[in-house]
């Protein structure tokens, strides 16, 4: 797939602020830091469309990017760590589940695990709530530019059915956008 437009559309605090137009949607999750608007920058050919943050816990909405004028990329809020109250963090956790569970536009969930930690102990959390509500979700490990070969191999190995990608050096771009293209015709 060729990205030929793409843009911000707007930021939701709840699911009343979200688009109507019935358009599919990616969503990208993961625990905080973990590289999603890199990411995004990245799959978009975009450098500095979504703000990135070297501190965790910067995306506080929804945001939705629409892609070449017929499916939306939409940046959740990480889980886990962040420089946020508690409070944030709960009401940002039940917005975050209420759209994983009732969005029918939710095409496809990619949730970002960093490729230097593995599984951690709140992706943990968040596959078991994937699986309790049947939600399907693929698996992309970020930041493989990190890594020895070697490592990168393992990984591959153990995690067949996985993306692998990397923001600095355009790792998996292309798959990922097939793997899309292939979920919208």
């Amino acid at each position: 797939m060729i990205i030929n437009t793409s843009h911000f559309l707007k930021s939701a605090s709840s699911m009343t602020g979200l688009p109507q137009d019935g358009l599919p949607e990616f969503a990208f999750i993961g625990r905080s830091n973990v590289g999603k608007s890199s990411l995004l920058n990245m799959v978009l050919g975009r450098s500095g469309l979504v703000k990135t943050s070297k501190k965790p816990g910067k995306t506080i909405l929804i945001n939705y990017f629409l892609v070449n004028e017929n499916f939306f990329f939409v940046d959740l809020p990480g889980y886990g760590f962040a420089h946020r109250s508690k409070t944030s963090r709960n009401m940002w956790q039940r917005v975050i589940e209420q759209y994983l569970v009732e969005r029918k536009e939710l095409t496809d969930i990619f949730l970002l695990i960093d490729s230097r930690h593995g599984v951690m102990e709140n992706d943990g959390m968040m596959i078991d709530f994937l699986d309790h509500y049947n939600i399907p979700f693929t698996p992309i490990f970020t930041k493989t530019d990190k890594l020895n070969k070697n490592a990168i191999s393992a990984l591959k190995q153990k995690n067949p059915e996985c993306f692998f990608t990397s923001a600095t050096n355009s790792l998996g771009r292309e798959e990922l956008l097939d793997y899309i293209e292939s979920l919208i015709t």
